[in-house]
């Protein structure tokens, strides 16, 4: 692998955190050296609301990658989503500059340079810009007008534009632990990108990542990108209604995962499972089929989003290659099955595997990771990508704190059979289970240290109250300080 154009992209989601290092192959395929998948923090419906938190999250992807790897990240490729995103479709023309009306590459490079100009509007800004189709002498629609004849050149554009303060949140987050952002690239279309054939794009397709706090759509047709969307409704709404059945909130995404199911009629009906409760000597139970009825009814709300969006950009029966489904919400079962008898569509469920290598595949064969590839492979088109550098010695740890390696997905609870006549499943961890008493003069030590820990405190503040008094003669003396 040449190191030297080895690249970074992190995608900073609603649920998680990915960090990714790949490089360029010669055959001009993505091949992925590590992938690291963290808890995120601090991130609602795609937007950082939190700066500390999410800088925190991005700090410890960053850290599994330098210390799995022996590299020293300094910039990154990142993409960004929420509802603030937006997508609107403006025309422009310019007049032909041969002599003989003959069109050239520089009259399409002058046309498409003249969209930089548009002002966004106000506390938004210009990320996209996107050419439909060409237009010469407003008759004659084209895909590619060079070497055509006319007077005029036009286009229509499709301009994505997006929110300056929740841009530079995710910014801010990145500098906190001295990492620079290299490029921003629209969340919708990197992960588009890195799930869609070129014959699907083509023919006409919807390409649905169903995340955590959004839902991101991207519509293509003959090749070009016609619509971008983002939904402020994902698959957080489907655990907010497990977790108002009175299951903890730590059980929710497990529970969803591993025993849910997107089609009620698919599940068995007598079948229970218990899940931990608020005590340890407590639990709930609930049964496969009423935990798939939860998960039916905000997954239609969700579909019937996705189709409306269809209708508005203009799309309605114009997919012949239907819908592809990714990101984390395509883990449920079934899922495949809701969304096409919802929508009529064929459906088609996706790991972002299209753009890499044959070796890589197995380390991308995750629909979370859709976003991060795509970044990833848009980063390694640029001409100057910004390359990470070989880590000299202690150079990682002096930087940053290590931190405790975690996992997002808590799926290796043991399931058990019931003995009892309705067969179920047993959530309970030996964590949940009631702790043994303390034995009598165990910690002593301890114990004496913590009062001394105590007297010490107050005699500090006791010494900070006489130092406050004295310097304030109107301080009354019951005051708290």
């Amino acid at each position: 692998m040449e190191k030297k154009n080895r690249i970074v992209a992190i995608d900073l989601g609603s649920s998680h955190v990915a960090a990714a290092v790949g490089s360029k192959t010669a055959d001009g395929r993505i091949e992925i050296e590590d992938v690291v998948l963290k808890e995120s923090r601090g991130v609602t419906r795609g937007e950082v609301k939190n700066v500390e938190q999410a800088a925190q999250s991005v700090k410890e992807a960053v850290r599994g990658l330098e210390e799995r790897l022996g590299i020293e990240v300094r910039e990154v490729y990142t993409g960004i989503s929420g509802s603030h995103i937006r997508c609107a479709k403006h025309p422009y023309y310019v007049y032909v500059g041969g002599q003989d009306g003959e069109i050239g590459e520089e009259d399409v490079r002058k046309l498409n340079e003249s969209m930089r100009n548009v002002q966004a509007p106000d506390r938004y800004c210009l990320m996209h810009i996107i050419p439909q189709h060409y237009l010469v002498d407003d008759e004659e629609e084209v895909a590619d007008p060079v070497g055509m004849f006319g007077k005029t050149l036009g286009s229509t554009f499709n301009l994505i534009i997006g929110d300056n303060t929740t841009i530079s949140r995710l910014e801010k987050a990145l500098q906190k632990v001295d990492i620079a952002q290299k490029k921003l690239y629209i969340d919708p279309l990197v992960s588009a990108a890195a799930v869609t054939f070129p014959d699907e794009k083509d023919l006409g397709v919807a390409v649905v990542d169903l995340g955590a706090g959004t839902t991101d759509l991207c519509i293509y047709q003959d090749g070009i990108v016609r619509y971008v969307g983002v939904i402020p409704l994902g698959m957080e709404a489907v655990n907010k209604d497990i977790r108002a059945y009175g299951i903890m909130d730590r059980y929710v995404e497990e529970l969803k995962v591993t025993y849910g199911c997107a089609v009620p009629s698919l599940t068995d009906g007598e079948k229970l499972v218990k899940v931990p409760g608020r005590t340890p000597h407590d639990h709930k139970e609930i049964s496969f089929r009423n935990l798939a009825s939860i998960i039916e009814a905000r997954l239609f709300d969700i579909v019937d989003y996705i189709i409306e969006e269809i209708k508005t950009a203009g799309y309605e029966g114009k997919l012949s290659a239907g819908i592809i489904l990714t990101g984390g919400g395509s883990l449920v079962k079934e899922i495949k099955t809701l969304v096409q008898e919802r929508t009529g569509l064929d459906v088609r469920l996706a790991v972002p595997d299209v753009l890499v290598s044959e070796e890589s595949k197995e380390k991308v064969n995750d629909p979370r990771l859709a976003t991060v590839v795509g970044i990833l492979c848009e980063g390694l088109q640029e001409e100057f990508p910004a390359c990470v550098q070989e880590a000299p010695k202690k150079s990682v740890t002096a930087r940053r704190t290590p931190v405790k390696e975690e996992t997002i997905s808590s799926t290796s609870h043991i399931v058990k059979e019931s003995e009892e006549t309705k067969p179920e499943v047993d959530l309970m961890r030996d964590d949940d289970k009631p702790e043994e008493p303390p034995v009598a003069g165990k910690d002593k030590k301890e114990k004496k240290e913590g009062r001394g820990l105590l007297a010490r405190l107050k005699d500090k503040m006791s010494k900070a109250r006489e130092r406050f008094e004295e310097a304030f003669d109107t301080l009354d003396d019951n005051e708290n300080i």
